[in-house]
């Protein structure tokens, strides 16, 4: 593997001109960021001034500008970068966008950068690695610095997104993609949470893989019980990797672990690795996808364009309809209309979960529960009543509570929880 360390260029000129007061050429014609209520022309300007505690807003696209951070360590500094959407980037030869030092002391800085991106189109020049997304180090190998990731992405397409030189970086939720690795970690502890990690190319640089360490690095998964895809990315060096555990899925919610366990299937995906978006209205495509995942169906041979004028050969679920159309476990509504974009009704999931339960696991009708009396089931459609009544019976479908009275609530939207709760109560059978 590549010792990013030893093949620097003069480090420590870079060093003490990086300790040197910070400035930019012309002003921006409005402000890139804040700090409370003073408004900075620059990033830079603001890194320069921030103090212990404050938060940095930025408040625009930032590009070219080799933006800096560099701390002794001599007392307590903890900042936060909020992007608010916005993004760093660079294009300039041998160029991180973002480049965080730290020396001189025993206490260590902590950066959070939050709800942005950061990417890098630079070329690495000979001998150099300077290319990265964010380049982090520790110029003494004493003071660690720490950088936190929240809600963001990083990529450079001509190193490694994160270069992690005696620092310690901590992924609560990004993706991160770089061209040989999307962290390359040298004497390094690496601590994630929830993330996405891949590489552009199989290089040299990337016969590592996506989590790439050297010397006394580590990588270590924090979540309780994440779902890590590969599972052998430890012994492999796979380039793409996933760690599944969503913050807006709380083991206490009723969902949670029909939730985690369909993700452990493959039959859901997050909205990305950190949030599933659980109150979220679900389309008639999306569960028939489910559907497909769960029977570990080969849609690829299968194309729905054929049948229906509402559907593209290309679209992500052309196939999936196809399967569950052929498999009489979804139909359309006629005149050639599929509706795959339409918010599925509880009822149109009821019935689709019959035709699974029949038609792919054939399974015959189990009386689980003893059906309560909801005083909206004179509201069920007439072709979704056998459905309804079975899946009531089997406990897949139990109802739902509105002031103290449960309801069916056939034609309401159904959200990606109950879908969850439906579909894992219908594999548990």
């Amino acid at each position: 593997m590549l010792n990013k360390t030893k093949i620097r260029l003069c480090s420590a000129l870079l060093s003490v001109s990086l300790m040197l007061p910070l400035s930019v050429g012309a002003a921006a014609i409005e402000p890139q960021a804040k700090i409370g209520d003073t408004y900075y022309d620059s990033l830079w300007q603001a890194l320069d001034t921030v103090q212990d505690g404050q938060t940095i807003e930025v408040l625009t696209d930032i590009s070219n500008q080799e933006v800096v951070l560099s701390r002794h360590c001599n007392e307590p500094f903890s900042i936060t970068i909020d992007l608010n959407g916005h993004n760093i980037w660079e294009s300039t030869d041998n160029s991180p966008a973002f480049t965080y030092l730290s020396a001189d002391g025993t206490v260590a800085p902590s950066v959070t950068l939050k709800n942005g991106s950061i990417s890098s189109t630079s070329q690495p020049t000979a001998g150099s690695p300077y290319a990265s997304g964010i380049w982090m180090e520790s110029l003494d190998q004493q003071c660690l610095p720490i950088l936190i990731l929240q809600n963001m992405s990083i990529s450079a397409q001509n190193d490694a997104a994160i270069n992690c030189i005696n620092a310690q970086l901590q992924v609560v939720s990004a993706d991160i993609t770089g061209k040989d690795d999307a962290v390359y970690a040298q004497n390094a502890p690496v601590y994630i949470q929830a993330g996405h990690f891949s590489i552009l190319s199989d290089t040299d640089y990337g016969k590592d893989g996506a989590l790439a360490v050297q010397g006394s690095a580590t990588v270590e998964m924090t979540a309780t019980d994440p779902v890590v895809s590969p599972a052998d990315w430890q012994t492999q060096a796979s380039a793409s990797i996933s760690v599944i555990k969503f913050a807006d899925v709380s083991e206490w919610d009723w969902y949670a672990s029909d939730v985690n366990a369909l993700v452990k299937r493959g039959v859901v995906n997050g909205i990305n690795c950190w949030t599933f978006e659980p109150a979220r209205n679900v389309t008639r495509a999306e569960f028939v996808t489910m559907l497909a995942k769960a029977a570990g169906a080969d849609t690829t041979q299968y194309n729905a364009s054929w049948s229906f004028g509402d559907i593209n050969a290309g679209d992500w679920y052309s196939g999936s309809v196809g399967w569950a159309v052929e498999n009489g476990i979804a139909s359309g509504y006629g005149y050639k209309l599929f509706g795959p974009n339409d918010v599925i009704t509880r009822e149109q999931m009821a019935v689709m979960l019959y035709h699974f339960q029949q038609n792919i696991l054939n399974k015959a009708v189990t009386d689980k529960v003893t059906p309560g009396v909801f005083p909206d089931a004179e509201t069920v459609s007439t072709w979704a009543q056998e459905a309804i009544d079975v899946m009531v019976r089997e406990g897949i479908i139990s109802g739902a509570q509105a002031d103290g009275v449960v309801y069916l609530m056939p034609q309401n939207n159904a959200s990606r929880a109950q879908a969850s709760v439906m579909l894992n109560n219908m594999l548990n059978l």
